[in-house]
C-alpha cells in the first residue's frame, strides 16, 4: 500500500513540475506564470525524484520526465560556461594591463534596525566600491559610524525598501566624475543611485538598481517596464562612449525571460556567466532552496575576473561581489 501511494505521489510531483516548467515559459500571458520562471534550478533537482522512482520500478514511460528536465537545463546550463570560452570566439580579448575594479553589493534589509553583521562583513572585505540597499534614516548613521574602513559618497535613505548608499575605501584614489539620484522610468517612486567614475582610460557609468518585486499584477507589469527602462539607460550610456555596470537586487532570476530580454535590449552581459550556482535569496536557506536575484550586468567591453557571494549577514539576501576588468 505504501509503495502504491509513493508511486502515485511521484507521478503527481512529475506532472506538477512539468506544468510549472512549461507554464513558466508563458509569463507574458499571466503574471503568475512569470513567477514560475524563476525556480528552474529547483525543478531540475526535484524532477530527479519521479524519474528515479519510475526507473527503479522499471517503468519506461517515466523517461518522459526527461523532457521538462531538458527544458529547464537548456535555460540554466548556458550560464555554466566560463566567460573565457565565450571570449575565445570573440574579437574582444581581456586586457592584461588594466587592473580590476571590485564592486560589492549588499541588500541589508530595511526591517533590520541593527545591521551589525552586514557592517562587519563589509568592513572585512576589500572593495573599490560598495553599494548598500534598503538603507533607512535610522540605519544610515549607524553604518557611517561603524563602517570604519569606508567613507560615504552618496546616500538616499528611505523608510521603506527603496533607500541606497555608496561607499568607497577611506584612501580611495577612485576619481568620481559625477553622482546622481534618478528615477527609471522618470515616474518611478524608486530613487536609483548612479555614478560615473574614471576606470583606466575610459569612463564607467554604474547604477545601483532595486527592481520592484512582482507580487501583484500591477507590480509585475511595472517590473517589466523597469527592466526596459534600465536597459534603455544602459544603452544610452554605451552610445555616449561609456562602459556600463548595473548591479543590485533585480527580483528576477538570470534564466527568466525578462532578464534575457533586458540583456539583449541593453547590450549587456551577465557577470554570472561561469558562476551559475551563485544564489542569493533567501539568504538563510540552503542553496537547494535559493534562487539568484542579485546580479551584476555589464557592457561587453568589460570582463568578469571573479565573482562570489558572501555569507548570511542578517538580511534576506546574500551579498554579491564582482571583480571587473577592461
Amino acid at each position: 500500500m505504501g509503495r502504491i501511494v509513493l508511486r502515485y505521489f511521484s507521478v503527481f510531483v512529475g506532472v506538477a513540475l512539468t506544468l510549472a516548467t512549461f507554464c513558466g515559459l508563458a509569463g507574458e500571458l499571466w503574471w503568475r506564470f512569470e513567477l514560475l520562471d524563476h525556480f528552474r534550478w529547483q525543478y531540475c533537482w526535484l524532477l530527479g525524484f519521479p524519474l528515479l522512482m519510475g526507473l527503479g520500478q522499471r517503468q519506461r514511460w517515466s523517461l518522459i520526465w526527461l523532457v521538462p528536465l531538458a527544458v529547464n537545463g537548456a535555460l540554466i546550463l548556458p550560464l555554466a560556461w566560463p566567460p573565457g570560452i565565450l571570449l575565445q570566439s570573440s574579437f574582444l580579448q581581456p586586457s592584461t594591463e588594466q587592473s580590476g575594479l571590485t564592486i560589492l553589493h549588499a541588500n541589508i534589509d530595511h526591517t533590520n534596525g541593527q545591521p551589525t553583521q552586514a557592517i562587519e562583513y563589509v568592513n572585512s572585505q576589500v572593495a573599490d566600491i560598495v553599494f548598500l540597499q534598503e538603507i533607512t534614516p535610522t540605519t544610515l548613521p549607524l553604518i557611517v559610524e561603524q563602517l570604519t574602513n569606508y567613507r560615504l559618497v552618496a546616500a538616499e535613505p528611505k523608510t521603506n525598501s527603496h533607500g541606497s548608499a555608496m561607499f568607497v575605501p577611506l584612501e580611495s584614489s577612485l576619481v568620481i566624475v559625477q553622482k546622481n539620484i534618478i528615477q527609471v522610468p522618470n515616474y518611478s517612486q524608486r530613487p536609483l543611485l548612479t555614478v560615473d567614475v574614471e576606470f583606466g582610460d575610459r569612463m564607467l557609468s554604474l547604477m545601483s538598481v532595486h527592481i520592484t518585486r512582482p507580487g501583484t499584477p500591477g507590480a509585475s507589469a511595472f517590473q517589466n517596464v523597469e527592466f526596459q527602462a534600465v536597459a534603455d539607460w544602459a544603452q544610452r550610456q554605451r552610445l555616449a562612449g561609456k562602459s556600463v555596470v548595473v548591479i543590485g537586487d533585480f527580483n528576477s532570476t538570470p534564466w527568466s525571460q525578462r532578464i534575457r530580454q533586458m540583456l539583449i535590449r541593453g547590450g549587456l552581459r551577465n557577470s554570472q556567466q561561469g558562476w551559475v550556482w551563485q544564489m542569493t535569496w533567501p539568504g538563510d536557506l540552503p542553496v537547494f532552496f535559493q534562487i539568484a536575484i542579485d546580479h551584476c550586468l555589464h557592457s561587453p567591453d568589460l570582463m568578469t575576473q571573479k565573482r562570489w557571494t558572501g555569507p548570511y549577514i542578517g538580511s534576506d539576501h546574500l551579498p554579491l561581489t564582482v571583480k571587473l576588468s577592461g
